[in-house]
């Protein structure tokens, strides 16, 4: 042999942004069995987004050329880099005509450690990259962009992908993450000291993606706008599976379910379309919960906050399936048992809720749907254990039959009560209904007024309501204070916006004044009393015009007494005084007063009430009429009141028995 090496030497290799320079190959002992082969390159350049990394320093020094395979056993490198910490590391690689394959170890990167190990076999390829501890920092660079930023925490991330040619069929990656942090730039969805374990395969067979996913999180805090939920210590897990359609980019999710367990699940299955924008075009999904108080503490309670539904709870079972097709419900069933709701503001509470509810866009007779309590508190109003039926359609609500809830010691009935809901948030309501001898004591108590004694009766007509005006279908009666109260010519427009008018008359027929004054501070008045409210307007609830009168009636053959405190308050309403044939030293000597005749009346315009009384006097008006003994006579002087000035008036003698006699 007159050699005793070979060498190769290439100044630079390049290729779409790959760089290797001062490549060498050396070929020596020539005389011995076996020839040593050694490979060393100076330096290689990566592309993006690797092109922070420079290796130097390759060389294979355990390395053979033999029977058309090459094989390094023992290779060593150095790596500058400052995503990766490991100056040195070892490699090996094969290469032969039918199957090569290179293994990177010890690689010190991101405060962890990776390695490599890739193999080609029939011009087939697989990649497999385990990395161990890696720091948020080491994946910033592939994960963060304008949207997303990752902030503290460790990661564990291993990926194995293969394929033919340059082409890629399946793919399979794990991830561990501990303390992990992160979030939108807009801070829209964030995520703080989640501990998760995630998984995902997936293989291409004609030109369909199919995939198996799994992710389980066992702590951690995520923030969804406006959705925040605080992980329980048990470990809540997502499973899905199906197949993504590269063509069509259409996701079909043959199943997917959400699992908390001791809380909720769901599942269900649907098709995603991604063109124009993502969107379900269908799918059907299944809920139980065992413990809904679980539910809305730990997942509803944060999305509540600053809404009208803030301060509710609920408590129970459900189960609910519900359907989705072309983008929009198809149908959906709800089963409810031990249903309990709580209210800290006190609006809303019921207790022993059960039922089921069947709602369906299709066209056709609807299922009906029943609900059922014990008991309901609509405010401090309680209804005592009823049960209704009704339909629910695409875009209505309707009652099956008469309704009776048991309240106050008496009810309503609802006889009739349908609900349309209609384009830009307008619907259409029509209710027909009966007040049976509800307590006026538990009602005023109720609605924290004035306690008053007896019961209230009476007929709801038709109330209907459509294209944003209320209309009576006949007058509205009410028995209370053994006379009548009839509400009639009742209209509205714009009930529910920033301008509502309200119009309409009422008619007051020989209430008992004794019943209606008994319990209030204004004093007490036997006798009995009629009158009127005509032409009646209201904007935004606020009086505008009306004209009324209120009265003792011409047929009254009742006592007419009448106490001190309400000679007063009466006299103060007009501006006027008490006038008597006793001195005005005794006047405090009597408790009760008799009368004639009594009333008052108001014509509303302009914000001032033009007064009248009984019948004229040669200064003012009278209020109260004198009659019997001791007899007293009320005076008004003031014929021309503002109206916000009288309310304050009567506002004073409702709720203070300080009353001044001017």
């Amino acid at each position: 042999m007159a050699l005793d090496s070979v060498g190769l030497r290439i100044a630079m290799i390049e290729a779409e942004g790959w760089q290797l320079e001062g490549v060498e190959i050396r070929l020596s002992d020539f005389a011995a069995s076996s020839q040593n082969i050694v490979l060393s390159v100076q330096s290689l350049s990566l592309p993006e987004p690797f092109d922070d990394i420079e290796i130097v320093g390759i060389e294979c020094s355990d390395f053979s050329w033999r029977d058309d395979e090459i094989h390094c056993i023992k290779g060593r490198a150095e790596i500058n880099s400052a995503w990766l910490q490991s100056p040195v590391f070892d490699f090996r690689f094969s290469i032969g005509p039918r199957r090569s394959e290179m293994r990177l170890a010890r690689v010190k990167a991101g405060g962890g450690e990776i390695t490599v190990h890739a193999s080609v076999e029939d011009e087939r390829w697989v990649l497999q990259v385990k990395s161990r501890g890696l720091q948020s920092d080491a994946v910033k660079p592939f994960i963060d962009s304008d949207d997303f930023q990752i902030g503290a925490g460790r990661a564990d991330i291993d990926v194995t992908a293969e394929g033919p040619g340059i082409e890629i069929d399946r793919l399979s990656v794990h991830v561990k993450l501990k303390n992990f942090s992160g979030q939108t730039v807009d801070g829209s969805i964030a995520g703080e000291s989640i501990d998760a374990d995630g998984s995902i395969r997936a293989s291409l067979a004609s030109g369909n993606w199919q995939w198996l996913s799994r992710v389980e999180f066992a702590k951690g805090a995520l923030y969804i706008e406006p959705w925040f939920v605080e992980l329980p210590p048990k470990t809540v897990s997502i499973n899905s599976a199906g197949t993504w359609s590269v063509d069509s980019r259409r996701l079909d999710i043959a199943h997917a379910d959400f699992r908390h367990p001791g809380v909720f699940e769901i599942s269900g299955s649907g098709l995603v379309e991604s063109i124009p924008s993502l969107s379900l075009e269908q799918g059907r999904f299944f809920v139980h919960s065992e413990n809904l108080k679980s539910v809305f503490d730990i997942y509803l309670d944060s999305m509540l906050l600053g809404t009208p539904a803030e301060g509710m709870s609920l408590s129970g079972r459900l189960s609910a399936d519900a359907s989705i097709k072309n983008h929009a419900p198809l149908d959906l069933v709800v089963d409810v048992s031990d249903l309990k709701v709580s209210d800290s503001k006190a609006r809303l509470a019921l207790a022993g809720g059960i039922g089921s509810l069947h709602w369906s866009a299709r066209e056709g007779p609807a299922k009906p749907s029943v609900f059922a309590w014990q008991r309901l508190q609509l405010g401090n109003v309680p209804v005592d254990s009823a049960k209704i039926s009704f339909l629910t359609e695409a875009t209505s609500f309707r009652l099956l039959n008469r309704t009776r809830l048991p309240l106050l010691g008496g009810a309503l009935s609802i006889e009739r009560f349908d609900w349309t809901a209609r384009e830009n948030d307008d619907h259409d309501l029509f209710f027909i209904g009966e007040l049976e001898n509800i307590s006026l004591e538990g009602l005023t108590q109720a609605l924290d007024w004035t306690p008053m004694s007896g019961t209230i009766s009476g007929k709801i007509p038709g109330v209907d309501y459509r294209d944003n005006k209320l209309v009576l279908d006949g007058e509205l009666t009410i028995d209370v204070f053994d006379g009548r109260i009839t509400i009639g010519q009742l209209a509205s427009t714009g009930l529910f916006s920033d301008f509502s008018q309200v119009y309409g008359s009422i008619e007051i027929d020989n209430l008992d004044l004794e019943q209606l004054t008994g319990k209030f501070k204004f004093g007490g008045i036997e006798g009995r009393l009629s009158g009127f409210v005509r032409d009646l307007y209201l904007e935004n609830w606020q009086p505008v015009t009306f004209f009324a009168w209120l009265g003792t009636p011409d047929d009254d053959d009742s006592s007419h007494r009448i106490s001190q405190t309400a000679v007063e308050n009466l006299a103060s309403i007009g501006g006027g005084g008490a006038t008597d044939l006793i001195s005005r030293t005794f006047f405090g000597f009597f408790e009760t007063f008799g009368y004639e005749s009594l009333g008052i009346g108001c014509y509303l315009h302009n914000g001032v009430c033009q007064l009248t009384g009984v019948e004229p006097a040669e200064q003012g008006y009278y209020i109260v009429k004198g009659g019997g003994l001791p007899r007293i006579d009320v005076m008004g002087y003031n014929l021309r009141v503002d109206w916000n000035v009288l309310l304050e008036r009567l506002r004073r003698i409702t709720i203070s028995d300080d009353m001044v006699i001017e």
